[in-house]
């Protein structure tokens, strides 16, 4: 511990109530530790701070500010990157997780029988998603969300936000209405499309260069009904998997109803088949699935439900593993998932034993594209095309040696760049890179686009003129170090 981060440790305890601050001497801090779904991101931080309102929040921030100390903000730690929402002996970790209030606006109130429509959910950062579509269930709502219930809303809806069913609704990011945003100068202000509209913008993408988002209001939709398949595939078959793949693809240009994932995976390939409504009839677009010889097992069956089952069914094993990802954009292509599919055969055999890699095709169509401009525009650049949004995971044991460790980030870099060099060479490559896939050597922020990371560069300028989130954040997707 740097004598910086005892000074400011020292003077936090003076101010907030003790169980806001774990150190390592109490007897919750391996919890605070292991809270990260990543074990690369387990490195014991000098103390984590648990504010549980806002004025907690600016009286440490102020702190932190005024004795110069690193620090990290994190709700649940979903991503992956060490340090990103993690830190280590010299510097500390701001929890948000507890501010989780929730109410509604209740907006026009006409229409439905909730008397709820046009209603705004005003929920703070520390929520999950699980806990925001549950609670918005029992009125009868929906918000455009997560695809896995124990993911935050922070890092989603400021890194963009990929949901379940893009093209319908688009971004969650495009979903907010205003951001609550602490500034390094104390001040909490409000991001909407009337009021800070340039740090409104900014936020829908811009990650946690600004501020920290400390409530988010959100559209809400009639409750979204959702019908879903999982079923696995013998990878044999991958050919016909990706032509099946690519023909629900190019359904969507026509129908913004369909979802889809397509997971390659060591000994099988998952895929979601996903549609927002319930039909009575399984829609013609998943024929191409349904015709395949290569059925290894039905894991789901066609189900009606709702965002909240849907997220259940989708979320991620919480099992502790290391984990590293990446990203890439393309076009949509047979003969490019094609080269894709052979180039992850062949990256995975350089894997040690117990170290498993895989990726997933996830569609992004024009319309989803097309969403966020009409709300106002988010900080992305999309594109307005057919897509697919590529995310690679290798996942290993803790307790790895350092070589696989290696090896491991090796193996996802190796993915990000044989899949942007085969685009590349095929005029398929987009620049974009979602941030809630990327790995932290990737220049998410350039990828937004020369004018939009002017945008960007201006609104920190004018926001944070003190360089605050700049300098002493311990890591992220940050302008210092990514364009």
């Amino acid at each position: 511990m740097t004598t910086i981060t005892a000074a400011a440790i020292s003077q936090l305890k003076s101010t907030l109530p003790d169980d806001r601050i774990i150190t390592p001497d109490t007897a919750s801090y391996n919890t605070a530790v292991t809270t990260p779904w990543s074990q690369t991101c387990w490195t014991p931080a000098a103390s984590y701070i648990y504010p549980s309102n806002t004025q907690e929040l600016a009286s440490a921030l102020t702190i932190i500010i005024k004795t110069g100390c690193r620090f990290a903000i994190q709700t649940t730690g979903h991503n992956p990157n060490a340090g990103f929402s993690s830190a280590d002996q010299t510097g500390v970790v701001l929890n948000l997780r507890r501010l989780r209030s929730m109410d509604i606006d209740p907006g026009s109130g006409s229409g439905s029988g909730s008397g709820l429509d046009g209603a705004i959910a005003r929920v703070g950062a520390g929520c999950t998603w699980g806990e925001v579509y549950s609670w918005l269930e029992e009125k009868k709502l929906s918000a455009i969300g997560g695809r896995d219930q124990q993911v935050g809303l922070g890092g989603f809806l400021t890194g963009g936000g990929m949901g379940a069913l893009p093209n319908l609704y688009g971004l969650g990011a495009d979903g907010v209405k205003n951001f609550e945003v602490l500034l390094g100068d104390g001040r909490l202000v409000n991001a909407n499309a009337s009021e800070n509209a340039d740090l409104y913008r900014a936020l829908k993408g811009g990650g946690s260069n600004f501020g920290i988002v400390t409530r988010f209001d959100l559209e809400t939709h009639p409750l979204v009904n959702v019908q879903y398949t999982i079923n696995l595939y013998n990878p044999e078959d991958y050919i016909e998997i990706i032509k099946a793949t690519v023909a629900v693809q190019e359904a969507m240009e026509t129908d913004p109803k369909l979802g889809l994932f397509t997971n390659f995976n060591q000994g099988f390939v998952a895929v979601g088949l996903i549609y927002g409504d319930t039909p009575t009839e399984r829609p013609q677009a998943f024929k191409p699935f349904d015709e395949l010889t290569s059925l290894i097992s039905t894991v789901l069956p066609a189900t009606n439900g709702t965002l909240m089952s849907l997220a259940q069914a989708m979320g991620h094993a919480q099992e502790p593993k290391k984990r590293a990802i990446c990203t890439a954009t393309t076009r949509v292509s047979q003969d490019l998932y094609e080269e894709v599919y052979k180039a992850w055969k062949k990256t995975s055999e350089t894997l040690p034993a117990g170290c498993v890699l895989h990726y997933t095709i996830q569609p992004m169509g024009t319309a989803g594209a097309q969403v966020g401009k009409d709300r106002g525009e988010n900080i992305m650049g999309l594109d307005r095309v057919a897509q697919c949004w590529w995310v690679c995971t290798c996942e290993w044991p803790n307790g790895s040696s350092e070589a696989d460790d290696a090896a491991a980030q090796k193996a996802v870099d190796t993915m990000a760049e044989n899949i942007q060099s085969l685009a590349r060479g095929r005029g398929l490559l987009l620049d974009l890179l979602c941030m809630s896939f990327a790995t932290g050597s990737q220049r998410v922020l350039r990828s937004y686009g020369a004018g939009n990371v002017k945008r960007m560069q201006d609104v920190a300028e004018k926001y944070d003129p003190e360089g605050v989130f700049q300098k002493l954040q311990n890591g992220g997707f940050l302008l210092r170090d990514n364009i």
